[in-house]
């Protein structure tokens, strides 16, 4: 579930903690009591629709990896780990069409899962990759996190082509937590921090190669079983979360306006106004608090340009994008946001 800032606390699905539970026993680590030490109600987790707060789950996952003694508890965890950690999402990975169909389809029905979750599949003449991030977190914060997803990322690509498929490079916006030759003998691949991005990139070439585990005719059965899970989670959710669903997925083209959103959520744009106005906010405060998180997300963690930041988010010219950034923020410019939240300059408007 997805919340502006100061509107609600992100929360997570409790499936992510409760498929963590065999391999952190197989680790000699007590789940229930890094549950409970973590600020979750292990019943919480039971529950099929469950969910808990994203600082406690990311909590649940430092203190697992500080008992255990092993800064890369999350490399190892998804190391033991299979197509049921995401259930039917994992195993519609394996019974996709090709490679990339698997990691589209991974990308569109993981927010099922984590709500909180940006994923995208990214394309060019030379690497298809799979972009992952946590949002409203710092990146120090979810390293264990993204480290297992990655790696399980990683995993599921190798069952998928039974190792046909090389990975290119595996991509961490962090700093290491052990030596690099650490996890280069873990992930077996190159690995770089410091990046632009969370991402597990595979060649290009390698796009249309089939899978050779699970039968392709169980991929439209999964999900039509995804979608209606999908129908089930947003009824219970506010129309508000369902349009930050929408808004943080990136699941419309910009420039993103009320009318696209309300088709996407399957209503008019008069009845999406309304609604939004029961629940005591409004499509321009939830769109600005999307465009601001995104903003200063990528100003502190990137190096692209002003320019470049305004045109991802939806921005026609920088100009527009810095008079927005500078009333989001109570009259910082973009440049000076980042100067001060990182010392560095701004390179180009």
């Amino acid at each position: 579930m997805l919340a502006s800032e100061g509107r609600l606390e992100p929360l997570i699905w409790s499936t992510v903690i409760r498929s963590l539970r065999i391999p952190l026993l197989e680790h000699d680590l007590d789940p229930d009591a890094l549950m409970r030490a973590s600020g979750i109600d292990p019943q919480d987790v039971l529950r099929t629709n469950g969910e808990v707060p994203l600082k406690a789950y990311l909590r649940f996952m430092e203190l697992a990896a500080q008992q255990s003694g092993n800064p890369t508890l999350g490399l190892h965890l998804a190391r033991s780990a299979g197509p049921e950690t995401l259930g039917a999402i994992g195993f519609l990975f394996l019974s996709s069409k090709t490679i990339l169909e698997a990691m589209q389809n991974l990308s569109h029905y993981i927010n099922i899962l984590q709500g909180v979750t940006f994923a995208q599949v990214v394309q060019d003449n030379e690497e298809t990759s799979f972009v992952y991030q946590l949002l409203h977190v710092k990146d120090h914060d979810c390293r264990q996190d993204v480290e297992f997803s990655l790696m399980l990322t990683k995993r599921l690509i190798r069952i998928f082509a039974e190792g046909e498929v090389p990975i290119s490079g595996v991509y961490f916006r962090h700093a290491p937590l052990a030596d690099k030759r650490v996890y280069e003998k873990l992930i077996k691949a190159p690995v770089y921090f410091g990046q632009d991005y969370n991402c597990v990139s595979i060649p290009a070439s390698c796009n249309r190669v089939r899978g050779k585990v699970l039968d392709e005719s169980l991929s439209p059965i999964l999900k039509t079983f995804l979608d209606r899970e999908f129908e089930t989670i947003q009824r219970m959710k506010t129309l508000g979360d369902q349009v930050e669903y929408v808004l943080y997925g990136n699941r419309i083209a910009p420039p993103i306006t009320a009318r696209k959103v309300a088709q996407h959520i399957g209503m008019s744009e008069a009845t999406l106004y309304r609604r939004l106005k029961a629940e005591g906010v409004s499509f321009s405060d939830l769109l600005d608090a999307r465009n601001f998180t995104l903003a200063r997300d990528y100003l502190t963690t990137t190096r692209m340009t002003a320019t470049e930041i305004g045109y991802l988010i939806g921005f026609a010219d920088s100009a527009s994008f810095s008079r927005a950034f500078s009333r989001w923020s109570g009259g910082v410019g973009p440049s000076e946001y980042r100067r001060r939240h990182t010392g560095a300059k701004e390179t180009a408007a």
